[in-house]
């Protein structure tokens, strides 16, 4: 085991810390958790569920929205009642989601420090235009969080965990 960990302290690792290879590789890294922590979602949740609690959070929100427009005091307190239920299942969904991201956040936190020593303040990509807030050089912080951002709305899709949701016809 000590011949294993003197072996990767005397790897030398430093072509990562050079654009396009940290660039590569970083994207890669938030590729590969995405992708996981994506199919842990999948695998832990009832999709037909949450689906379905989706449509009628959606469908709910548009029917206090029309009954605030009908000035109608029952339909009102009727629709916020029902709002109040949706969002308890909303809930009780999003908790099984959270307790899947703290699995995630421990090894990370324990990795994003190594990884924040070893690229330090060091440009790994550069952005075509100046970006607000980042300008046009990215750090290894920036990188991530964008390519993070990026591979999870891509692994959501098509894991199927994000949809459109079609308005109702009848709410006045």
């Amino acid at each position: 085991m000590i011949d294993l960990l003197s072996g990767l302290t005397a790897l030398d690792l430093t072509f990562l810390q050079q654009p396009p290879v940290a660039t590569v590789f970083i994207l890669l890294l938030s590729a590969t958790i995405n992708s996981i922590m994506s199919l842990a979602n999948r695998r832990n949740m009832n999709l037909a569920e949450y689906r379905r609690i989706m449509e009628e959070s959606q469908h709910v929100r548009q029917e206090v929205m029309a009954a605030m427009r009908s000035d109608n005091k029952r339909r009102i307190d009727r629709a916020q009642k029902r709002q109040q239920e949706v969002s308890q299942a909303q809930m009780k969904i999003s908790g099984g989601r959270m307790k899947t991201m703290i699995y995630f956040m421990i090894p990370l936190l324990i990795f994003w420090p190594i990884l924040s020593k070893f690229y330090g303040k060091a440009t790994i990509a550069f952005m075509p235009f100046d970006a607000p807030l980042v300008g046009t050089d990215l750090t290894m912080i920036n990188w991530y969080f964008l390519c993070s951002i990026t591979t999870n709305i891509l692994f959501q899709r098509i894991l199927g965990m994000t949809f459109e949701i079609e308005p109702k016809k009848n709410v006045q």
